[in-house]
């Protein structure tokens, strides 16, 4: 009697368990996600080194029908699915969720292109977006140097660094010009908003509203709501009048900053700025800002190594994204799983570190382009072998492997790049050194020899970086924080870019 009702029990328990599951299934299933890349691979399992058996395109949604670590399994037809990284998604009506939260009133704007967005406020977590300059976001939450933010239908965290306060609303009326094919018009700004009608491309629309990077359009007499990445903005009638000088502004992105009498590098330095001034934007001259310095003096500073507010078309360095562009370039985040590679004073690992720098470069060389690939996404063990051969089967036109260093001497500092071929790595480790250096500002250690397995075994040109010493506490802390790692992962994007010119 006994071992019956224990069997019946354990019955009971199983088809418990079951329910349970194939509740979470159907519950999985009834989940929607959203597209925010221009074009992303849909393979057949949970990783990068998965066959690639779709491409999705920015905006489309699809239902969600697992979750494996930072991957989805979408539904792409009644007969076949994929996996993607859920990185690359947006949730779709996570808005509604928030709508009983109370929330402090007023908005933050991006002060960065493309700064992104993670599931949680550090460096350590998942990148699930991005929020474009100029663009605003309804203020969440605060949690030390991190900033949560409602923006384009979901929720996560931006660095304090990239964001400024503003006002609630914007009243703000400018034009656009259609640039998607057909772009529909919605009852409200989300795909889940019923189609009130369409317009076509380059049709030139009036922009009443901004939300979440929806805008409220109006044409040809008729309103509604349509997805903000078509339309290119073209004049903006009402902040043409109303904004004044005073409020564009660049700030200095690197101590020792050059500015110089004119607009080349061969011009007088008249000064030196440092990290984090902020100058009046006079007026813009090519690729160089006008500035207003003491003593009714002005200077011109290059657009690409400031940052700037107030400005609606803010320049870039010239001419780098276009060098990547098609390019088949691997990244390899050091380390991994068991092997946590060296360890900080303060406890950083070392595989955590380069595997969000490399996530950085990834996301910079994919927007550029870039037939980009990553021989880890996540905290697994990847044997040396395996990495080399990643690069083979892909036939790699750069390989860079991504370190942080450490030594017996705690006041070791900066940064390395190594080959081993001569004529086949060195000119894209000179390349790597040069631009890395220029942008994150450490010691600049050189270019050296370097007998490691994942440059010797390599017929591609590979570079090994060692991005700084965890064994200095300082250094430490410096590759640590957010502005590091975008100005680090910034010089790697340039120096692949510059190799390809």
């Amino acid at each position: 009697m006994i071992r019956k009702n224990r069997t019946n029990m354990i019955c009971f328990t199983l088809l418990f368990i079951a329910f349970l599951l194939n509740a979470s299934v159907i519950k999985a299933e009834n989940n929607q996600v959203i597209i925010n890349v221009e074009q992303e691979y849909v393979r057949s399992g949970a990783g990068l080194t998965y066959s690639v058996i779709a491409k999705v395109k920015k905006g489309q949604t699809f239902n969600v029908l697992e979750k494996k670590r930072n991957w989805v399994k979408i539904k792409l037809s009644p007969t076949s699915s994929g996996w993607i990284p859920s990185w690359f998604t947006t949730k779709e009506n996570s808005e509604s969720k928030l709508s009983n939260k109370k929330t402090t009133n007023y908005e933050v704007i991006s002060l960065a292109s493309g700064l992104r967005i993670r599931s949680g406020p550090g460096l350590s977590f998942d990148m699930i977006g991005s929020f474009e300059y100029g663009k605003t976001a309804i203020y969440l939450d605060k949690s030390g140097e991190w900033t949560q933010i409602l923006y384009s239908g979901k929720t996560g965290w931006v660095s304090n660094s990239y964001i400024e306060k503003t006002n609630k609303t914007s009243t703000r009326i400018a034009r656009g010009i259609v640039t998607a094919p057909i772009l529909s018009i919605r009852d409200k700004g989300a795909f889940s908003g019923k189609v009130l009608s369409s317009v076509p491309r380059n049709t030139e629309v009036m922009i009443l509203q901004e939300k979440n990077n929806w805008y409220k359009i109006s044409f040809k007499n008729k309103t509604g709501w349509v997805a903000g990445w078509y339309i290119k903005k073209t004049a903006d009638t009402q902040s043409d009048t109303n904004l004044s000088k005073s409020d564009q502004t660049v700030k200095i992105m690197f101590d020792g900053t050059n500015i110089r009498s004119g607009t080349s590098t061969h011009n007088k330095i008249v000064k030196r700025a440092n990290l984090g001034d902020t100058y009046q934007i006079l007026q813009t001259d090519g690729d160089w800002y006008k500035i207003a310095l003491d003593d009714k003096k002005s200077g011109y500073v290059a657009g690409w190594v400031v940052e700037t507010s107030g400005v609606t078309d803010p320049i870039r360095r010239p001419g780098a994204a276009q060098y990547v562009k098609g390019k088949t370039i691997i990244i390899d985040p050091g380390h991994g799983g068991q092997d946590g590679g060296a360890v900080g004073n303060g406890g950083t690992l070392e595989k955590n570190l380069t595997l969000t720098t490399a996530k950085l470069v990834y996301d910079k060389l994919k927007s550029a382009g870039a037939n980009v690939f990553i021989t880890r996404s996540t905290d697994t063990y990847i044997s040396l072998n395996s990495r080399v051969s990643t690069s083979h089967y892909r036939n790699a036109e750069a390989f860079i492997s991504l370190h942080y260093d450490s030594a017996v001497d705690p006041n070791a500092s900066g940064t390395s790049a190594y080959f081993y071929h001569s004529l086949k790595d060195a000119p894209l480790a000179f390349s790597l050194n040069k631009e890395l250096t220029q942008q994150t500002r450490l010691i600049d250690r050189g270019v050296k020899f370097g007998n490691f397995h994942v440059l010797r075994e390599n017929h591609s040109p590979a570079v090994l970086l060692e991005l700084g010493f965890l064994s200095n506490r300082t250094e430490e802390l410096t590759i640590n924080s957010t502005s590091y790692q975008e100005h680090a992962s910034q010089g790697i994007f340039n120096g692949i870019a510059y190799y390809f010119k």
